[in-house]
């Protein structure tokens, strides 16, 4: 990324909790659909009501499907995490609201008394799955939870003349929402641990790119898009425009050795901050070469415009002095050597350098305080 290219970053965080909403929910609406099956065939509803036991087989399936297509929609969508994250949510409550409603019927309905101990066993199995599965969020794993299991438990402690059945119902449903807890613990902490390693990774990465005292970019990278910039234009048969300049402060050992390194850190940290704003508006990209050396890449820029960036650059170093904390002033200048980049002249990065380079002995052998073009 070059100097002035700040954008919004997406909430990863976020994008992570909807990457591993639809990883867990990518094959379960299937099993709703199975066990609907099977509750369904032993209850003998296909006999008694096909066309219903048909509508209810199809809209889980269906609901199976979304699930499908709400990942493959936003998959590698930041943008999208956080609709998609409402989507999901609303098709897994939707979920576990018709199966509650289901078990219920089947609970409810003696002609289904045949399917009572598959319906108890589908439904507990489901209800810790997703309690397990979907603590991601807690408030809305103990709400879906709850619609799978509730409708189930109310209907077992009013119907059943085995209360133990009952009572080994509750137990198993505090029993889920410690689960909810538990998971939701782990879940967060993992997430936290993946978000803690993700920003070292790119505090690591930023620190391998940029010079420490300034907050340029450093040598290693201003290279690399160096031979970027230069493999791109000549690719493009130099229709895009490099331009490179190397600025060099001008007797800067005298400033170290007059008023200490302190003064000279001071001096170099103001300079850098100068020659950023000078082309903030270009997308350039800004580094420190080394020392007092300094460069400046341009691409798709008309070398004119360049130029008078770098002279703006160099005389406002010229007419406004360094200030030091305790009041004192210094004078710096900068001498300039400015190229582009030509394919007739330059076959890589390191020639369009040695040709800025060139340009700024002349610019020093000149008299300094200048701007020399190769």
């Amino acid at each position: 990324m070059t100097d002035g290219q700040a954008k919004a970053q997406p909430d990863s965080t976020q994008q992570q909790r909807a990457e591993d909403l639809h990883e867990r929910a990518l094959i379960g609406g299937l099993f709703y659909v199975l066990s609907w099956l099977l509750v369904s065939w032993q209850g003998g509803a296909w006999t008694r009501h096909p066309g219903l036991a048909g509508l209810v087989t199809g809209i889980l399936l269906a609901l199976a499907l979304v699930r499908l297509v709400i990942r493959r929609w936003s998959q590698g969508r930041a943008d999208r995490a956080a609709a998609s994250l409402r989507a999901q949510w609303t098709v897994l409550l939707a979920t576990a609201a018709l199966w509650g409603g289901l078990s219920g019927w089947a609970l409810w309905d003696r002609t289904f008394a045949n399917a009572d101990n598959v319906t108890l066993l589908a439904t507990a199995a489901l209800a810790m799955a997703f309690a397990q599965i979907f603590a991601v969020n807690k408030q809305i794993a103990l709400v879906g939870t709850g619609m799978l299991f509730l409708p189930m438990l109310s209907i077992v402690a009013l119907r059943y003349e085995q209360p133990g059945v009952a009572m080994v119902l509750v137990l198993n449903l505090i029993y889920l929402v410690a689960v909810i807890a538990r998971s939701h613990r782990e879940y967060e902490g993992k997430l936290a641990l993946e978000s803690a390693l993700r920003e070292q990774r790119d505090r690591f990465a930023t620190l391998s790119r940029t010079d420490a005292l300034t907050g340029l970019s450093n040598r290693g990278h201003f290279q690399q898009g160096l031979e970027q910039q230069v493999a791109a234009a000549r690719a493009d048969g130099s229709a895009l425009a490099v331009a490179f300049l190397i600025a060099d402060l001008d007797h800067f050992k005298s400033i170290n050795d007059r008023y200490g390194h302190a003064a000279g850190d001071r001096c170099l940290r103001e300079v850098a901050t100068r020659l950023r704003e000078c082309f903030v508006g270009s997308e350039a990209l800004v580094a420190r070469l080394g020392g007092e050396e300094f460069g400046v890449l341009v691409a798709g820029e008309d070398v004119a415009r360049i130029a008078h960036l770098a002279e703006a650059f160099r005389a406002s170093l010229e007419r406004a002095p360094i200030a030091l904390p305790d009041g004192s002033q210094f004078e710096v200048t900068v001498s300039v050597g400015l190229a582009q980049f030509s394919p007739e002249t330059h076959r890589d990065g390191d020639a369009l350098y040695a040709a800025a380079d060139e340009a700024l002995y002349r610019a020093k052998k000149g008299g300094r305080n200048r701007i020399e073009a190769a």
